[in-house]
């Protein structure tokens, strides 16, 4: 049975009455920041581990493809959360391949790759 559209609007305005909403932020608060610390430590430890491979190239990187460097590692980041094993890898290829497309040194993507565990050609 398909449901009307107004019980779809009575229904998505009671999800987003503003003391609902309160409610489940202050009840989830200590957790989310907990989390969101967690994971802001990590990116930040990921995002120096890249800036130390493009500074160890011997051939200069332009500033501005750093942002797009700090990127691939951002988004295998998001992907090793995500998937493991063989799917981690097959996605991470697809990812690696796109920035080799846009431009980026293939060898400094394997470097960023070998932060996750992957050998990139």
């Amino acid at each position: 049975m398909v449901r009307p559209a107004v019980r779809r609007r009575q229904k998505y305005e009671a999800k987003i009455d503003p003391d609902v909403l309160r409610s489940r932020i202050l009840a989830f608060k200590s957790s989310m920041t907990e989390q969101m610390d967690e994971k802001a430590a990590e990116l930040a430890t990921l995002e120096t581990q890249v800036k130390s491979i493009l500074e160890a190239q011997t051939t200069t990187v332009y500033s501005a493809f750093v942002p797009m460097y700090l990127n691939v590692g951002r988004q295998l980041y998001r992907l090793s959360k995500k998937f493991g094993g063989a799917t981690f890898e097959a996605e991470a290829k697809i990812i690696l391949d796109k920035w080799k497309a846009r431009g980026l040194s293939a060898t400094i993507l394997a470097a960023i790759a070998k932060l996750f565990g992957i050998t990139y050609t």
